[in-house]
């Protein structure tokens, strides 16, 4: 049921955006029992597919696009959802409950705004030369992929999540790779620097040569980059440059039609998910929410939390008044031999402590599967704040999820499907790797090649 819309016709729910949010939505509304008319309409050419593949077995060829696909091309039309691809939603009308896409103008009983995120572009002069990318799209990581044929040294700028993932995937293909990032470790500031240690550990021993607490002064080349210069005064060889230095929310619809934002650039929403107007939500990265968990507004740039929270806002359209509690489930692979789940609600940057696992035994996995491979011995790590603990951070399966989680709510392990927190392969214990412990990790490293 893919195509275009037909001018003036009328939708009972319009989904506007393609990402696991929006997928997410319509998969509930039809789980719910739902019969009115569903449709979809998104700027991207490919049905929603999930996006944390691109930095790792998509960027490395081992997996193709319709291996990413949220659904089958046959769910669609098995389920009644039209899907408007190339159709980026360009204006509402707020009052008439109309929206325009294209030169179409289409009505709409109710909206749910799912535009997700756009990447921080690099400030920097040079940025805009040939070879410098950035990873958001299977299109960006094609383009990526292109390149590196070619290339010889990639530099890849950030401390991120898909920083860090990407470099890794780079530098298993067999490219010299350096990362750079002005945090004293990678992923420092969104998991402490303790387990950020073990990051950086990881990435070095892949043969990432790692220049933290170091930032990029300037990208230099004539019509293409050739070299990356870093404000300490060290110039790095870079035939391609990868940037991951964050997202921000898409809210170029939302600002134009009105709609309140709130202090981290999201669509202002309640604890149910509705945002200013009472017949459009939001749900994923736009999504800046009135958390009951944390007591506070937030907004949370993770795909489990996005496709939780498409869910949530479908069964708030058909009269569920819930409140949104989902205690925020991510994870993040470096390689092959380095796991990471995190389930938290905050993951502060000093307040981490590791966990003796045998004065915890009713979180450990008894699942670990010791000389597995070469990466970290699972670990495990309480996040604190103010004294309470407001998460844990398991490495290669150390801590039993549904067990960690039944501790942080007092509740029962979410099932799969349900909007609540669970591991990546559906609520299996993630298998675990226990092979040495690395050693502390400088602030500039090189391994050996």
């Amino acid at each position: 049921m893919t195509g275009k819309p037909e001018d003036g016709e009328y939708v009972d729910v319009l989904l506007i955006g393609g990402g696991v949010a929006a997928a997410a939505a319509a998969e509930e509304l039809r789980r719910q029992g739902f019969r009115g008319s569903v449709a979809l309409a998104s700027r991207e050419s490919d049905p929603p597919y999930h996006r944390f593949p691109l930095t790792k077995d998509y960027l490395r060829g081992r997996c193709a696009v319709d291996d990413l696909a949220v659904h089958s091309p046959e769910w669609w039309p098995a389920n009644g959802i039209r899907l408007w691809l190339r159709a980026p939603v360009l204006d509402l009308d707020l009052t008439a409950a109309t929206a325009r896409i294209g030169r179409r103008t289409v009505r709409w009983g109710q909206a749910l705004l799912a535009t997700g995120a756009t990447v921080r572009l690099l400030d920097r002069p040079g940025a805009g030369l040939h070879g410098v990318h950035y990873l958001r799209t299977t299109w960006n990581a094609d383009d990526l992929r292109k390149e590196l044929p070619a290339a010889h040294d990639v530099v890849v700028v950030g401390g991120s999540f898909v920083a860090a993932e990407t470099a890794a995937s780079i530098a298993a293909l067999g490219y010299r790779t350096s990362m750079v990032f002005p945090e004293p470790v990678p992923l420092g500031r969104s998991l402490g620097t303790t387990v950020g240690h073990i990051v950086q550990a990881e990435l070095c021993r892949l043969g990432v040569d790692i220049y933290g607490g170091d930032g990029v002064e300037a990208l230099r080349g004539d019509d293409r980059v050739q070299s990356v210069v870093l404000t300490g005064g060290e110039e790095l060889a870079a035939d391609v440059v990868v940037v991951g230095i964050g997202a921000k929310p898409e809210v170029t619809l939302a600002k134009r039609v009105g709609l309140p934002l709130g202090p981290t650039g999201g669509v202002h929403c309640d604890a149910t998910l509705r945002t200013g107007h009472g017949r459009i939500w939001a749900a994923g990265d736009v999504c800046e929410f009135d958390s009951v968990r944390h007591g506070r507004r937030v907004r949370i740039e993770h795909d489990r939390v996005a496709a939780a929270q498409g869910r949530h806002a479908a069964r708030a359209m058909l009269g569920s008044t819930a409140l949104f509690d989902d205690y925020p489930y991510f994870w993040t692979s470096i390689g092959e031999d380095l796991h990471i789940d995190v389930l938290a609600l905050d993951t502060p940057g000093r307040e981490v402590m590791p966990i003796d696992q045998g004065a915890l035994r009713n979180l450990v996995s008894w699942q670990q599967v010791a000389g597995a491979g070469p990466g970290p011995r699972p670990e495990a790590f309480r996040f604190h704040a103010d004294g309470e603990t407001v998460g844990y951070a398991s490495i290669n399966g150390a801590l039993s999820l549904p067990a960690v989680r039944r501790e942080l709510t007092g509740g029962p392990a979410a099932a799969p499907g349900n909007g609540g927190a669970v591991p990546e392969n559906g609520g299996a214990e993630p298998e675990s790797v226990v092979p040495t412990l690395p050693g502390e990790a400088r602030p500039r490293l090189r391994p050996g090649r």
